[in-house]
């Protein structure tokens, strides 16, 4: 990786020039990012974002080609509803890191809410092509097919998602939804059986077709 890229520079200035969750104020003491790093964590665990916001980036000011400080950034705005910074925070990650799976992730989250599900589907691909045991994939994925009336592809990917994390109650919840739009019959334990041993045989991710959608936890 060209660390000295103009494109990531501008980029990563682009994302950082607008203010988040408040106005930036230089942190006090530790100015390493790893420390950095730290006391953002704890201020995020604290509730408080303000704070948190300015740590991450001061921390990315020490170190502006570590996509840490910008993961958190974009994972911060998401969970506070602005989610057009989320969105160019992730994609300030990928430009440094392509592969950095928490800002695929995040990214497909945040394409999601913008209603951009052409963009979201495609990720979720390469993370299923790359981890076919990813639920959450599996999850964004069902989310995207429900909303555009494909309910019983939507249902395949969340029962996908249940198979490998049977405790989510997220994705149970979003199946529900799912079967009560398309007054499906109940789930038999033979179709859990099948998706089950789909995985296990390496099945490809579901096909896709552009679509509106929402977000669940």
């Amino acid at each position: 990786m060209n660390r000295n890229t103009l494109a990531v520079a501008a980029l990563i200035a682009g994302v950082l020039a607008a203010p988040l969750l408040g106005n930036h104020a230089r942190a006090e003491g530790p100015s390493t990012s790893t420390a950095l790093l730290a006391l953002a964590g704890q201020a995020e665990a604290g509730n408080r974002d303000v704070r948190a916001a300015e740590l991450y980036r001061e921390a990315h000011e020490v170190d502006p080609y570590d996509p840490a400080p910008l993961s958190a950034l974009g994972s911060l705005a998401l969970r506070n509803g602005e989610t057009d910074e989320a969105a160019a925070f992730f994609r300030a990650v990928l430009a440094i890191d392509p592969r950095h799976d928490d800002a695929r992730h995040g990214l497909a989250d945040a394409l999601l809410d913008l209603d951009r599900a052409v963009e979201a589907l495609a990720l979720y691909d390469a993370l299923l092509a790359q981890d076919a045991a990813d639920h959450r994939a599996w999850n964004g994925k069902g989310l995207a097919l429900d909303l555009a009336g494909r309910n019983d592809e939507a249902q395949l990917a969340y029962r996908a998602a249940l198979a490998l994390s049977p405790g989510n109650d997220g994705t149970r919840a979003n199946l529900e939804v799912s079967r009560s739009l398309a007054a499906a019959p109940a789930e038999s334990p033979a179709s859990q059986a099948g998706v089950t041993l789909a995985l296990n045989d390496g099945a490809a991710p579901l096909p896709v077709q552009p679509v509106s959608a929402r977000r669940n936890p």
